[in-house]
């Protein structure tokens, strides 16, 4: 009984050089376009995505809908939170910890009514978590949190743009990774 040829892929560029070229490639993104910048580091997390869920294109559709979506619900979150502190006087630790309960809860709560959850989960936690790292760390000039504007009712939605356009070029940035690979199907 003759075996079943198999099918391999061989990347005719190593994988450890197609990851040092993607890495030059989005340098750019994240230190040359001052206010403009990406978060690179949230880029990278969304990257990592792409490899954890096949790295195939239809991790892309999982990266760019959940990631952002992720982030959504963080910016409402802020949202309410930048109002209730600024103009409702609220003690910014009492605040946070209502609000953020509540948006987090809601956050998981959402994902039973789509199966696209179950496989996305990643992402859609990645953009949550990446919303917060920059909301309460690292919001300042040139850190990837866009062009910010002071207006507190404003910036968590700039933010979130500049969170979800992170995530999305990270998704890129690993298709772009195995792309450069030039992999080929080979019988074996």
């Amino acid at each position: 009984m003759a075996s079943k040829p198999t099918e391999i892929i061989v990347q005719r560029v190593p994988l450890w050089l197609a990851v040092a070229i993607t890495v030059i490639v989005s340098l750019p993104f994240g230190t040359l376009l001052g206010k403009y910048n990406l978060a690179l580091w949230a880029s990278f997390i969304a990257w990592a995505e792409y490899f954890a869920l096949g790295a195939k294109p239809s991790a892309l559709k999982y990266i760019w809908i959940l990631f952002p979506l992720g982030a959504l619900t963080m910016a409402i979150f802020a949202t309410i939170n930048n109002y209730c502190v600024v103009y409702a006087g609220w003690d910014l630790l009492t605040s946070v910890a209502v609000w953020i309960f509540i948006w987090v809860a809601i956050a998981v709560y959402i994902m039973r009514f789509h199966p696209i959850f179950q496989h996305g989960s990643l992402p859609y936690f990645n953009g949550l978590s990446m919303y917060l790292a920059l909301y309460f760390g690292g919001i300042g000039p040139g850190s990837g949190a866009g062009p910010l504007t002071g207006n507190p009712l404003i910036d968590p939605w700039i933010l979130w743009i500049w969170v979800s356009l992170a995530g999305i070029f990270g998704g890129f940035l690993g298709w772009f990774n195995i792309l450069l690979t030039f992999p080929k199907v080979v019988k074996k």
